[in-house]
């Protein structure tokens, strides 16, 4: 008997920021899964993380600069053809004190995050239009989707703005059978989570193991999460399962947000 065809077989995928973390295990289990697979990353590691991985392509995209996001959406369809899964996924603005904050690093925050958002959205959705179906997926996080987080006020007001951007999109492109779904993560070991938790650190004036164990003493599951458990929620959304799964945020925290 003929084995069962990958879920994802003959799908294209763009995964940007996926020379680590997050990106990187989402970017894997899609191409497990059958999808052929497009990355982005912004340094040297991009090349052979793309190799590592069995990526079709990748592109270098410093989403700061405007105009990244439509390049890379326009990269990524030379190379596959056309894309039916968009996974966007930036890096995080730094942590800060408000008082701290000028107009550049907002205006640096919001290409980065809000303004790649829309930019690789408009650029891929007429290729998922013409096919009929898509999936587009937004990796954020708690901070500001959920609740604001103290010290995280670029985060707080850019990640919300990409949620309400996924539901302002649903009357519209469900139709054409496109999803759009938002995925809250709290905290995930990656080395923007160790960002974090070294500034809030020092806020605290304790040591950053300290601080470390004391937050993962506060969620329910007394630990922090992986990059391959966010990455799984990512290959279902993108999946035929999903179909009838769109305008949601999906909080993904240990629970933390429930106590």
């Amino acid at each position: 008997m003929p084995s069962e065809p990958a879920p994802l077989a003959g799908r294209r995928a763009l995964v940007t920021a996926a020379s680590r973390g997050i990106g990187r295990a989402t970017a894997a289990l899609l191409a497990r899964r059958g999808a052929t697979v497009f990355i982005t990353g912004t340094g040297e590691q991009t090349a052979p993380t793309a190799a590592e991985l069995g990526a079709a392509g990748h592109a270098i995209a410093d989403f700061t600069t405007p105009g990244a996001g439509t390049a890379a959406v326009a990269a990524a369809r030379e190379t596959l053809g056309g894309l039916d899964i968009l996974v966007v996924n930036t890096g995080g603005p730094k942590p800060s004190t408000f008082a701290a904050l000028g107009d550049d690093d907002w205006t640096k925050a919001y290409h980065l995050i809000l303004g790649s958002a829309l930019e690789l959205t408009r650029a891929a959705l007429p290729s998922m239009v013409e096919r009929g179906s898509g999936r587009v997926v937004y990796l954020t996080s708690t901070a500001g989707v959920v609740k604001p987080l103290p010290g995280l006020h670029l985060s707080n007001v850019m990640r919300a703005g990409v949620a309400a951007l996924a539901q302002s999109l649903v009357g519209e492109y469900g139709p054409h059978g496109v999803t759009f779904n938002t995925i809250a993560t709290g905290p995930v070991a990656t080395d923007r989570r160790h960002q974090i938790m070294a500034f809030q650190a020092g806020q605290h004036n304790v040591s950053a193991a300290d601080w470390e164990q004391r937050e993962s003493d506060q969620i329910p599951m007394r630990r922090l999460g992986s990059p391959e458990e966010i990455a799984g929620l990512v290959g279902y959304l993108a999946s035929d399962e999903a179909g009838f799964t769109t305008g949601a945020t999906h909080v993904i925290d240990g629970g933390l947000t429930c106590t």
